[in-house]
């Protein structure tokens, strides 16, 4: 086939097609000169003169239209000035509007119509409905009674633009289409563009010849608010196929969206006065008026209660001390908020989940493609594996998905999933168009898709798609994504708080430090003076010399443990000098001196192997000296309180076990065992200040080391050191 050119429907400029229904007359003006540009071929059965003459004239040469042009200037774009007017005996509706630099002109004839108390009267059944089904039962009942079409049907529109009949009215002649879908390309993008503008659209008699529309202007006319525009060829065939003779339509516009339309159909041709027609559009937008008011309020009564959940659920974010313990510790009542069948949140590279989820490498590169394609909004999508699944190799359960950022850096990440489920979706008609053939004026083959034949009743089984995000676990969604950033808001302002605080107390630290290991200093050297020169002259009482002499060792020791106390105040991690450490000196110093201190004569400690460590002598000190003392201190209460001190050589690491037979930690205590002045909540009886833990964990790490432990209430507890390995 030569020079063929293919079409698609959404490729034709509808509203430059320079033709009109033959129910009505146009005429095109200059806005400036007063000039006719343009007129509707049929205006000669109104002047009697043929329209070509008219081009050029000014209106008024013509007939005294009587227009009110200040009224007419004003106008906003998609505003009209409507009232009627007689020429030369007849009755029409005038209908002005300007588009570009023209004032158009539409005539229609006026037919009476008596529907004014009806009108009122289903005005008000609207406007008092008591539910959303009962708003659409009244427009559709009164639509089809006040044009008398065979079907009057409310036709929603879909997140991926197919739509559905949710509401139908229907005689026995036609089959219903109720809870049918029909294809988005049904609609074409240009003509859902056109109903947000001109928000009705008639074709009374699709066989009734077209009229073309006579010009001067070398541009096409724009009929975009022309309401006897005629239609689309592709169209009057499509309206042809369904076995309507006539159709009239209503958009149902919500939030500056397309959200439906009042699609009726009828077996035979059939005009609706314009008075007619004004009146269905009028009561549609109070339908959607009463709709949205509707709607407002199940919104506002879903986030009143929503509210008081979000309320205790911040609260129990705000509890905890970072994100990831936020999120990880309220992830199950966050999950089940939504009807996703999983939830997932990542921290940096940790991966935290809840219900059905795919694996965490997969949760991952969703994480990194959406960084990659810069998708910082929130994201939701029924269908994410049908458009991504090759490219990111998803499984099953990413078939819906809703996530969000929750920093700017995009390193927290949360995600809700719904798996694929197994849908049938009844359509109209089988969704599908059909390439035909015609030749253009000049004669050439053009092919062009057409429109379907048939809309009986057809079954679709899908594949690759979850269940929708319905509009409330959208809102739930935005709303945790809003309380989990107000939560690291809260958490970072906190950090930086505690991050100056503890600047400050550090610096006390050092000067408190330097105070005491320089003030003491000369007791101390005073001290050990005096004992050195009692030890002389007790040197004939052994057992009193010996006792002497202890002190003066312990003088020694304290001295010593000064001098590296200030030393390690000034230290940074890099100055810290690990060496290996006799850990059996050390312990068995530490035990024996803490049996006596603790005054735990009872205490049964048992030594096991004990191997050397390399580590900071004070810290490992400090450490060892902590661990043991609440092994010790917490087991004091038992019958026969049991502390068992072992160490195995694990490849890098010597890891050393301290467990007691003490009180044990409750489970619900856990998380907390070593945050700063946090003491459990079955220690109230036990002296102590919730320190000394944060501060081994504190050394622990600075030596490269690690500190952990198992715990159970009423059994024991036992406290695993890994230190490096000599």
């Amino acid at each position: 086939m030569t020079n063929e050119i293919i079409q698609n429907c959404e490729d034709e400029k509808i509203q430059f097609l320079n033709e009109v229904q033959n129910l009505g007359y146009l005429i095109g003006i200059d806005q400036s000169s007063h000039q006719i540009k343009f007129v509707s071929n049929n205006i000669n059965e109104i002047f009697d003169r043929n329209p070509s003459e008219l081009i050029s004239l000014k209106l008024d040469e013509v007939y005294n239209f009587a227009l009110n042009l200040s009224a007419i200037y004003s106008l906003e774009s998609g505003e009209f000035l409507r009232e009627s007017i007689t020429i030369n005996g007849r009755d029409f509706h005038k209908t002005i509007y300007t588009v570009n630099n023209f004032i158009y002109i539409e005539l229609e004839e006026l037919i009476i119509s008596e529907n004014r108390m009806f009108y009122y009267n289903t005005s008000e059944q609207i406007l008092f409905s008591k539910s959303k089904n009962d708003i659409w039962e009244a427009l559709l009942s009164a639509v089809q009674k006040m044009i008398g079409y065979d079907r009057v049907m409310l036709y929603q529109f879909l997140e991926d633009d197919s739509g559905i009949v949710i509401k139908e009215k229907v005689n026995n002649k036609l089959d219903s289409y109720n809870g049918l879908r029909f294809p988005e390309f049904d609609i074409p993008q240009q003509a859902r563009k056109l109903y947000l503008k001109k928000k009705s659209r008639l074709v009374a008699d699709v066989d009734s010849p077209r009229v073309k529309i006579i010009s001067q202007t070398n541009s096409p006319i724009d009929l975009t608010y022309t309401s006897i525009r005629a239609l689309s060829p592709v169209h009057i065939e499509y309206v042809k196929n369904s076995g309507a003779k006539a159709s009239f339509s209503i958009s149902i516009v919500i939030d500056n969206e397309l959200w439906g339309l009042i699609t009726c159909q009828n077996s035979t041709a059939k005009n609706i006065p314009y008075q007619i027609r004004l009146q269905c559009e009028l009561l549609s937008r109070l339908a959607r008026i009463t709709y949205v008011n509707f709607k407002s309020t199940e919104q506002i009564e879903f986030q009143n209660k929503f509210s008081e959940t979000a309320i205790k659920l911040k609260e129990n974010l705000l509890v905890e001390e970072n994100l990831k313990d936020s999120i990880s510790k309220n992830l199950k009542p966050i999950f089940k908020l939504t009807e996703a069948d999983g939830m997932a949140f990542i921290y940096k590279d940790t991966v935290i989940k809840d219900g059905e989820t795919p694996p965490d490498d997969e949760i991952i590169r969703i994480k990194n493609w959406a960084k990659k394609n810069n998708i910082k909004n929130f994201y939701h999508s029924n269908s994410f594996k049908k458009t991504f699944g090759e490219e990111l190799n998803l499984s099953s359960s990413s078939t819906g998905v809703m996530f969000s950022f929750l920093d700017q850096f995009n390193k927290n990440f949360i995600i809700w999933f719904k798996k694929e489920e197994n849908l049938k979706l009844n359509w109209a008609g089988e969704p599908q168009k059909y390439l035909k053939e015609k030749l253009d004026d000049k004669g050439n083959p053009i092919s062009y898709f057409s429109p379907r034949n048939s809309f009986k009743f057809w079954q679709e089984e899908v594949v690759d798609r979850s269940f929708i995000w319905k509009e409330n676990e959208i809102y739930v969604a935005k709303e945790v994504i809003k309380l989990v950033i107000e939560t690291l808001h809260v958490q970072s302002f906190k950090i930086h708080s505690l991050y100056e605080q503890l600047k400050e107390i550090n610096e006390e630290l050092d000067a408190f430090s330097y105070t005491v290991s320089h003030d003491l200093r000369t007791p101390l050297t005073v001290m050990k003076l005096n004992c050195q020169m009692l030890e002389r002259k007790l040197n004939e009482n052994p057992e009193n010399s010996s006792q002497v002499k202890s002190v003066i060792k312990e003088i020694d020791k304290i001295t010593e443990m000064m001098e590296e106390i200030l030393a390690l105040s000034k230290a940074k991690k890099s100055e810290i000098e690990l060496i290996e450490i006799n850990s059996e000196e050390v312990i068995n110093k530490i035990v024996n001196d803490l049996k006596v201190y603790y005054n735990a004569e009872t205490t049964v400690i048992n030594i096991g192997s004990i191997r050397n460590v390399f580590a900071e002598k004070t810290m490992a000190y400090e450490v060892f000296l902590n661990i043991i003392g609440n092994a010790i201190k917490y087991s004091s209460k038992e019958t026969t309180p049991v502390v068992t001190i072992s160490s195995t050589d694990d490849k890098n690491y010597i890891c050393y076990k301290i467990t007691d037979n003490g009180i044990g930690i409750k489970q619900e205590d856990h998380d907390k065992m070593f945050k700063l002045f946090s003491r459990m909540s079955n220690t109230a009886d036990i002296k102590g200040n919730g320190v000394g833990l944060t501060i081994a964990q504190t050394m622990m790490r600075r030596m490269d080391g690690e500190i952990s432990f198992e715990s159970k209430e009423g059994v024991g507890t036992t406290f695993s050191l890994k230190f490096k390995k000599p």
